[in-house]
Order: structure tokens, then C-alpha cells, then sequence
């Protein structure tokens, strides 16, 4: 960043107005931009259609500013009101009854056509102003707070937006040149962050196909033929409960533990996210060590039980979560913690402890069930071999995630620069 932007942000963030900028009441900005009422650049649009008889698409939006998303309505005749509103793409469409939680969008191609009740009035923007510069406008955290200080009343649908008082609020109206090119410049990291999001569910898919074939030897690696060897779990080691007899007082201090959590979500402990319990000198609980299995055992949907996690960490002393069981090894001659942390999570696996999961309210998985399966291993080298791929699948997603994210950051950071003037966007490039 330039001496003289930061220089700029500094005193803005000071409260003193720098050469060129001025004070209006929507902040600190440019002197050359205009500061207007959103009834001078938006027009209230109603496209009123009877409610349909038959199926239709209606359009809903997502809080936080998470953009629109569509349901299908099988029967009309569930829906209360008698009229809708048709929604034209580049529409500004509002949640008046959680506009407080952030429910705004500008409609894409995509929700041109679908309907909406009356309480998602849709507006329509003048020439005067461009609608991808407002569609990044509004999904900022000051925007969200007008929109909640114009929502009065109580929690949730007490609290109703006043339309208003939203074509009263003032915001920020650069040249309408200017408003085009800052819109150009954010859908670049748009497109950056899209077609990352697109490459990270490519690597997962890919992933996905190698985990479904190599763990179950329907594709082998080159230089591996034998067969592979049915192992009956309880022969290759043993079960031990987690954390017992304690009390949310015992938490928070103490020695590490990993919570249920660091199970479920992934398949190596995550050392970074241990958490704090107390255990004295003299209790019996069951200390963690390295190439410890853990499922979890307990949990109101099925898909949830069941799920694994290898400890691969070297910190001494670590417990388990009562809501999990260890299995430990004998020894690493059969299975190999870096292959287990895989095979575990494989489908065809996860589909026997489905079977085995018993409950109404909670689904369950008992230490003696686990015992009983039998497994079909490969050899420990073929083990590694299937490790290696997975675990080198697995670095190359995580550095795309921590790429996506930074790209997040960027284009958030420029946002807030961008839409208020701080940084300008000229012929000659950014200032």
C-alpha cells in the first residue's frame, strides 16, 4: 500500500479530513462525490401476478448478506396471499422483516422470474447510478447497521424495516464513471474467488474418487497386486472410554483434551484446537497417545456417529472427550495410523457402522461392536503408498483453501477502501 494511502486512512480513521475530502452525512469522502438519499438513485417497483395455481419458484434471502437463494412451492394453495411480485434481474431486493439481520441482494440473471410476497419489495435503479457499485455498497457492515437502526421493535419478525425510512438513508454516490470501474475492479476478485472455490470442489471430488477406489482395492497402485488380508478389529487392538464423572466446572484449566468436534470435522487431530480440562493427580482416566484411533459414539443423527480421527500429535498428555472411544493398536505391523485416518472415513466402512449405530432419540456405537468388524487391509507399504496420494491430495486442497481465503480478505479489505473513496480508481489506475 502507498505512504499516501496510509497516510489518508490514518487520519480518516482520526476523524480529520485530509486535502481533497470532505464531511457529509454518510462519513468522511471525496469532494468531487455526491452523498444522496437512495430515492435519488432507486425507484420502488412493484410487478404485481395473481398467485400461480400451479407450482412455482419463489425467491428468498439469505441473512448476513449471503445473497438469494429459490424453493419450489408444490401447492399454491399453502401460501396465504393471493398476489405476488415478479423479480427482474438487477433488482434491489429487501427483507423487510429481517433486513435487521442483513437480508439484501441485488438479483442475478438467475432469480429473474421468480416471485416474491410483499414483504420483499424490490427497486429498481435510476441511470444515474450503477447497480453492481451498490450491489457491494449494500452488503457492507455500515449499510447492514442503518438498515438495523430503521428496523425497530423487538427480536426476529417484530422487528419490521420502515420502506420508508430506507429511501431516506444517505450513501455514497461517486461519479457514475467511478461507480463502474470500482464495480469492475471487485467483480475481478469475484471471478479470482470463483473459479477458486470451483478448482477446491474439483480437488475434492478427485479426492473423493481416490478414497472410494484405493481404500477398497478396486484401483491398485503400480507395483501392488497380493490380495489383501480380512483382519477382525478386535485382534489388532483395543477400546478405552473417554472422559468420565465430569462437570462443566472441570473444564476450561487444566490438561489438554480433544473435543468432539475435533473428531467429527477431521480426520488427523488438530492439535491447534485442544481444549482444557481439569484431571488430578490421582484420577483413572484414559491418557491419549500417538496412532490412537477415536470414533464418536453418541449423537442425534446417524451420519454423525461413528466418525473418525487419528491422533498423529506429540504433546504427552491428552484425553478424550466422553462423547468418543479410542481404539489403540497393538502395534503399527497391520495398520498404519496415516492410512487409518482414511480408511475409517471411507464410505464403504461408514456404511457398516451405520448398521451398527442403534437408537431412537440418540444414535449410538458400542465399544464391542467396533471390536467385532472385520477389515480387508493391504500390506503396510501399500499402506503408505495410499497415504502418501490422500495426505498429498490433502496438503494441495488446504493451501487452495488458505489462497481462497486470502483472496477473501483482499477483495474485503478493497471493498471497504474502494466504496467509500479512501482509495480512488482513476484512468491511470488506483490512488
Amino acid at each position: 500500500m502507498k505512504p499516501e494511502i496510509r497516510e489518508r486512512i490514518e487520519q480518516i480513521r482520526k476523524g480529520v479530513v485530509p486535502e481533497g475530502y470532505k464531511k457529509t452525512k454518510a462519513g468522511i469522502n471525496p469532494k468531487d462525490w455526491d452523498v444522496k438519499q437512495l430515492n435519488y438513485i432507486l425507484d420502488h417497483v412493484e410487478r404485481k401476478v395473481p398467485k400461480p395455481k400451479k407450482g412455482y419458484w419463489r425467491l428468498g434471502l439469505r441473512s448476513h448478506a449471503k445473497g438469494t437463494f429459490h424453493e419450489f412451492i408444490d401447492d399454491p394453495d399453502t401460501v396465504a396471499m393471493e398476489e405476488l411480485f415478479l423479480v427482474a434481474e438487477k433488482d434491489l431486493v429487501v427483507n423487510i422483516t429481517f433486513a435487521w439481520e442483513h437480508a439484501i441482494a441485488l438479483a442475478d440473471k438467475n432469480d429473474a422470474g421468480k416471485l416474491v410476497s410483499h414483504r420483499f419489495p424490490t427497486y429498481v435503479f435510476r441511470e444515474n447510478a450503477c447497480p453492481n457499485f451498490y450491489k457491494y455498497y449494500v452488503i457492507q457492515p455500515y449499510f447492514k447497521k442503518m438498515l438495523s437502526d430503521i428496523s425497530p421493535g423487538g427480536a426476529g419478525r417484530n422487528r419490521v424495516m420502515s420502506k420508508k425510512s430506507f429511501m431516506n438513508l444517505w450513501v455514497h454516490m461517486p461519479p457514475i464513471s467511478e461507480q463502474k470501474k470500482i464495480a469492475g475492479v471487485l467483480s475481478i476478485w469475484d471471478k479470482a474467488i470463483k473459479l477458486k472455490e470451483r478448482l477446491i470442489a474439483e480437488k475434492k471430488q478427485q479426492k473423493k474418487w481416490l478414497m472410494q477406489n484405493l481404500l477398497t482395492g478396486r484401483k491398485r497402485l503400480p507395483g501392488f497386486t497380493g490380495k489383501w488380508k480380512e483382519i477382525r478389529l478386535g485382534d489388532i487392538g483395543h477400546t478405552y472410554a473417554g472422559l468420565s464423572g465430569k462437570s462443566k466446572e472441570d473444564f476450561g484449566y487444566g490438561k489438554y483434551y480433544i473435543p468432539y468436534n475435533n473428531i467429527y470435522e477431521n480426520p488427523v487431530i488438530d492439535v491447534r484446537k485442544l481444549e482444557l480440562v481439569n484431571i488430578l493427580d490421582n484420577e483413572k482416566q484414559n491418557k491419549v497417545r500417538y496412532g490412537d484411533i477415536f470414533f464418536t459414539t453418541s449423537s442425534e443423527t446417524q451420519n454423525e456417529v461413528g466418525m473418525s480421527a487419528v491422533y498423529l500429535g506429540d504433546i504427552d498428555e491428552v484425553y478424550l472427550n466422553s462423547f468418543c472411544m479410542g481404539f489403540r493398536l497393538n502395534d503399527f505391523n497391520t495398520l498404519l495410523p496415516e492410512f487409518a485416518c482414511y480408511y475409517f472415513r471411507g464410505l464403504a466402512f461408514r456404511k457398516i457402522l451405520y448398521m451398527l449405530a442403534q437408537g431412537a432419540i440418540r444414535f449410538n456405537l458400542s465399544r464391542a461392536s467396533l471390536t467385532k468388524i472385520s477389515v480387508k487391509l493391504p500390506t503396510i507399504s501399500e499402506q503408505t503408498a495410499i497415504a502418501e496420494i490422500l495426505s498429498t491430495a490433502d496438503r494441495e486442497i488446504n493451501l487452495h483453501e488458505k489462497q481462497l481465503e486470502e483472496l477473501k480478505r483482499q477483495k474485503k479489505a478493497l471493498m471497504q477502501l474502494l466504496l467509500t473513496g479512501i482509495v480512488r480508481v482513476r484512468e491511470q489506475g488506483v490512488s
